[in-house]
């Protein structure tokens, strides 16, 4: 952590700018690093978590949750069918809660861009082929598109990250923490052409190897809504549910770019070393 924080004149730089829009513009240097450090360590604990859940069990990697908020409200929405878009964030420990969402839903597809690791991402992909997830990589275009939006026809539940967008991602600026993030239209368009609602779902770390995890009340997408300054509500509400999670946990927030249009768009400008 020390090593990637004072290394590294990007990741202070950034995480400086994304401590100092969330929890407030006066915010100290020293603060600043030790949010670095701490952010820095949770991407660690990420990684460790994927190679560490490739050795466990489903049932093993769900006896770390400690609680899942809202689990009765989803299965209820859950039992009129029609598809759900699982809405998540990178935050927490994304393969605890892909192991809790298979023990509730049988066909569980998962979008994701094709980690330029090789190593890494051949791990991920045999944890999910025990999880029984099956991938849905964004990089094979429309048709991946075509296949999710059938799959939701048939009831089953698509998981998208929807904090930020990936590169050739169409993206839209959303009002986040008194500033604004670029935050993907495809779960958007994905409900749109399906019908399925998106239901946020956040897993949060709770210690290094414990989660709790937070399932929100669905989203509605209306194909005919009106626009708010140029932004669908239902994107709007997406960035108020991510604001929530990311002012109670910002450190669990896995961003080491700046976050905020307002502090991507300056001239890059130095942090303090720690």
């Amino acid at each position: 952590m020390w090593g990637g924080v004072h290394c590294s004149a990007k990741i202070r730089t950034a995480t400086s700018a994304n401590a100092r829009r969330i929890l407030g513009s006066d915010l100290s240097d020293r603060r600043c690093a030790k949010f670095a450090a701490n952010v820095v360590g949770h991407f660690y604990d990420f990684v460790v978590d994927v190679g560490r859940a490739a050795s466990m069990t489903p049932r093993e990697l769900r006896r770390q949750i400690d609680a899942i908020e809202g689990r009765d409200d989803y299965l209820s929405h859950r039992q009129r069918g029609g598809g759900a878009i699982i809405l998540t964030a990178h935050m927490g420990s994304f393969e605890v809660g892909l192991a809790a969402l298979v023990d509730v839903e049988p066909d569980v597809h998962v979008v994701f861009k094709r980690d330029a690791m090789d190593g890494f991402e051949t791990i991920r992909h045999s944890l999910r082929e025990r999880l029984g997830v099956h991938e849905a990589p964004i990089d094979d275009g429309w048709e991946t598109w075509m296949r999710l939006r059938d799959a939701l026809e048939r009831n089953h539940v698509v998981v998208m990250q929807g904090d930020r967008a990936m590169p050739g991602q169409k993206a839209q600026a959303v009002p986040v923490l008194g500033g604004h993030v670029m935050l993907p239209l495809g779960p958007i368009k994905l409900a749109q052409i399906s019908g399925s609602p998106i239901v946020p779902v956040f897993a949060i770390r709770t210690s290094s190897d414990r989660c709790r995890l937070f399932a929100q009340a669905p989203i509605h997408v209306d194909p005919e809504a009106r626009l708010v300054d140029g932004v669908h509500p239902a994107l709007l509400e997406i960035g108020r549910v991510l604001e929530k999670f990311i002012a109670a946990y910002p450190e669990q927030w896995l961003v080491l770019d700046a976050a905020f249009v307002e502090d991507s768009a300056k001239p890059s400008e130095t942090a303090p070393c720690p």
